[in-house]
């Protein structure tokens, strides 16, 4: 049975038989400063008539924290319990606003070389209620000066094996009157599962992040083995197709430099010829070391240099330096290893 945040307002709103009790709901849920352990016996605007039936069929999904970790720069990994399985989020705060980092699988389906959740295989799919709940529980303590605006799906797992939960997630996320977040604020990440990318370009107005992470077929089978059934020329023709019916979409393309692998010159260039035409921003994120892969960080010159080639070549190209590294809360990082003393960062 669905629990809420889970449920849609079309679904509300049969549920409760009135479209106004729905969205006095939504309001009681955006006002609660920290997230309830269960629903409350009465809600303001909504009848006991139905509220009581509501709450005998449906419940409220609300993980349970097993560890916070806090970086220097304010970055927050939380280590949350959801009925048994183990998953990270991140809230990583800046001027004005947190985004929230979120996972939709119980450890991950794919098998990229340079990431860490890899080590802990694939446990289970959650539920888009168990995804909008860890958007609540890190937005609940977003400061003030930064409330949680972006929602980018990053965490554990690949979103497009766990589409259809996926996409009920992002309506959830984007309804209004709670939380109401903007289309464009809402980012799903995919290693490049072709089937669910063009699915998701089709069905969803939120934003696609492909993780390219390199720019010949050689090399990105190296990194990321799923390249041999989905190689780069079929992901950028998704993506051109997709261009060509809403040109005004959010595309980024995630590129992690690993040193003497794929942070050449040549690399630059053979990037910006791929992306060439296409209304997509490239992000450089500097690989997070995780220990067993073989692969390491280039020098920060050398990544300035690549930012630099791309940039000179009229691709819009921004570089993400490392936030909460020194917690394992940076991209690739989110991994956990069970203790005595619980939950802790297997990766640092």
């Amino acid at each position: 049975m669905r629990n809420l945040p889970g449920l849609t307002l079309d679904e509300l709103t049969r549920e409760l038989s009135s479209r106004q009790r729905a969205l006095e709901l939504l309001k009681w849920l955006g006002a609660q400063r920290s997230l309830p352990t269960a629903l409350p016996e009465v809600v303001p605007g909504v009848s006991h008539r139905v509220w009581g039936p509501f709450r005998e069929k449906h419940g409220l999904t609300t993980p349970t924290v097993v560890e916070r970790s806090v970086s220097e720069d304010g970055t927050t990994k939380y280590a949350l319990d959801l009925s048994g399985s183990q998953v990270e989020t991140v809230r990583i705060p800046a001027k004005g606003r947190s985004t929230i980092c979120i996972s939709s699988q119980a450890g991950c389906t794919r098998k990229c070389v340079f990431c860490a959740t890899k080590e802990l295989g694939f446990i289970r799919q959650l539920k888009a209620e168990e995804m909008v709940a860890q958007y609540l529980l890190a937005r609940s303590e977003a400061p003030a000066d930064a409330p949680a605006r972006n929602v980018v799906f990053m965490g554990m797992g690949e979103p497009m094996d766990n589409l259809d939960e996926v996409l009920r997630a992002v309506e959830v996320l984007t309804q209004g009157p709670f939380p109401q977040l903007k289309y464009q604020s809402v980012t799903v990440s995919t290693s490049g599962v072709l089937p669910g990318m063009v699915r998701f370009l089709k069905e969803s107005k939120a934003s696609l992040a492909l993780s390219l992470n390199a720019t010949t077929d050689e090399v990105r089978t190296r990194v990321m083995p799923q390249n041999k059934t989905w190689p780069i020329a079929a992901l950028m023709e998704a993506l051109r197709e997709a261009a060509e019916r809403d040109p005004d979409r959010d595309t980024f393309v995630e590129y992690v430099l690993f040193k003497d692998v794929n942070d050449t010159d040549a690399d630059a260039d053979r990037l910006v010829a791929l992306l060439r035409g296409l209304p997509a921003r490239v992000n450089l994120i500097p690989y997070n070391p995780y220990p067993g892969t073989g692969l390491e960080t280039p020098t920060h010159e050398r990544v300035l240099a690549f930012h630099q080639r791309v940039v000179a070549q009229g691709q819009l190209c921004l570089v993400r330096w490392p936030r909460g590294r020194e917690i394992a809360a940076a991209c690739g990082q989110l991994v956990l290893a069970q203790d005595g003393a619980g939950f802790v960062p297997a990766a640092v």
